[in-house]
């Protein structure tokens, strides 16, 4: 078999992926080959009220700008987005909990995971993660109560208003992502009350 012929057979396999998971190829380049070019930072309503966002910054660096193949993120198996440096981008999720990570690509392949982390998400609350390689946070500094926020290499959640401060000024640059675990998932365009109704009707 050519070499072309074994890398298109690679391409068809990650793109299909195991059964329930759908990991496609990297399609976010870096800041060195296309900058963040989106609105600057703009908080969003959920859906569904009973459901959480999860906005996910990167500050930009220098480091981040000689960048030719941005990170992505995946969430249960589930390919999300890109984050290019100076970007941000959200997810919309029931409560739950949640298997969130980050892989390095190179060229057309995920060769490296940069991180995990479990979350247990309250429905009806705003996260907030910063992914930073090269600056990372001394949580103890921006946080009165620092055990309340999780932490993971490269990723940490911090506090809001000082997200906030960060993210004013950051693009979007890939669209967010509502993510209602395996049996549901589509773009925010998603109807309003995708919970099911069962549980209220046994509850009454």
């Amino acid at each position: 078999m050519s070499g072309r012929l074994i890398l298109l057979a690679l391409v068809a396999v990650l793109t299909t992926g195991c059964a329930g998971i759908k990991i496609g190829i990297p399609d976010t380049p870096g800041a060195f080959i296309s900058a963040v070019e989106g609105k600057t930072f703009e908080p969003m309503d959920t859906l569904d009220p009973r459901n959480a966002m999860i906005y996910v910054y990167r500050p930009a660096t220098q480091w981040g700008y000689e960048e030719v193949q941005a990170p992505t993120f995946f969430v249960d198996g589930q390919q999300l987005f890109g984050l290019k440096s100076g970007a941000y981008s959200w997810i919309e999720v029931h409560g739950g909990r949640y298997d969130f990570y980050a892989r390095r690509p190179l060229g057309m392949l995920f060769l490296k995971t940069i991180f995990e982390l479990p979350l247990n998400i309250e429905g009806g609350r705003n996260y907030y993660f910063r992914y930073s390689e090269t600056r990372p946070l001394v949580i103890e500094e921006i946080a009165e109560n620092p055990e309340q926020y999780l932490q993971g290499e490269s990723i940490q959640q911090v506090p809001e208003a000082f997200a906030l401060r960060e993210m004013k000024h950051l693009r979007l640059d890939q669209a967010g992502m509502y993510y209602g675990g395996d049996s549901y998932r589509q773009p925010r365009w998603a109807p309003f009350w995708t919970y099911s109704d069962k549980t209220e009707d046994e509850g009454s």
